[in-house]
């Protein structure tokens, strides 16, 4: 399949086509512009349900878990950019929290996605990764720079909010969110929630995409990156985000880290770290 990418320190590029892989979440350190070009999909942020059209954009922020869910087997199609927290700083740092801001909303529909000319810049950036004229990559760094200034023009008054859960998932969802920070069975949950475990499993994958337990997991991994930021000790952070003892939270939290250790993956403020659930 087709594929075309450049990393440098600050920023990445990349283009590509191909069959539906298995569903992962991933969270990294860096900012994503997603142009969604073809495929049939959803677009998971955050444990937020966002449909996926042919033109639509995606934005998620440093240390955002994010997933496509393929409905088909369709071929899927994109381009995107990547970028740290650093790269407006030589020109603005204002417009860092700006953009910052702008990218908390996720979603801007293609219809609005072309009239402000944002799927212009990711086939300008194409250009210049295939023609390579000189200095290119100067060139594709002033693209993603307004390419930003629009996506944050465009959020002022055009964005597109995620699907409502349906109810029976949100009762779900809200005992969770009360209650992630300590000890959690699927058995509690179900319970209290007033229903049968298995359907509860069932039909929480169908609506979210991803299951309880990798539900509860996303939670607490951002509460976990949040207490990091606080300055809290590893040992306060696996009693805070609901481990019974620190080896639990290591092995849980290396296994969605691609090996990494917790205090590894969060003193890293660049590069390709994710986790996968």
């Amino acid at each position: 399949m087709a594929k075309l990418s450049l990393r440098r320190e600050h920023f990445m590029y990349s283009y590509d086509e191909f069959n539906p892989q298995n569903l992962t979440f991933q969270m990294h350190h860096y900012y994503e512009i997603l142009f969604f070009k073809r495929g049939n999909a959803k677009y998971i942020i955050n444990g937020s349900e966002y449909s996926a059209h042919p033109g639509d954009v995606f934005i998620t922020r440093p240390h955002e878990l994010h997933s496509i869910v393929f409905t088909d087997d369709s071929l899927y199609e994109r381009h995107f950019v990547q970028f740290d927290g650093d790269f407006f700083a030589p020109f603005s740092r204002s417009f860092s929290q700006r953009f910052d801001n702008a990218a908390k909303k996720h979603k801007i529909a293609a219809a609005d996605a072309e009239k402000y000319g944002i799927d212009k810049f990711f086939y300008e950036i194409r250009e210049y990764m295939t023609k390579k004229p000189m200095e290119y990559e100067v060139l594709m760094q002033s693209c993603i720079i307004r390419l930003a200034v629009a996506v944050c023009d465009c959020m002022r008054t055009s964005f597109e909010l995620p699907y409502p859960s349906p109810k029976r998932t949100q009762k779900i969802k809200d005992y969770i969110d009360r209650n992630f920070t300590r000890t959690l069975s699927l058995d509690e949950i179900a319970e209290r929630v007033y229903f049968n475990k298995y359907y509860m499993c069932h039909v929480f994958k169908e609506d979210t995409g991803i299951t309880v337990k990798d539900y509860i997991t996303l939670l607490r991994f951002m509460h976990a990156r949040n207490l990091y930021a606080q300055g809290k000790s590893m040992t306060d952070i696996s009693v805070l985000c609901g481990y019974s003892d620190y080896s639990l939270f290591y092995k849980s939290f290396t296994k969605y880290s691609g090996g990494l250790s917790p205090t590894e993956f969060f003193s890293r403020n660049t590069g390709d770290d994710t986790i996968t659930l």
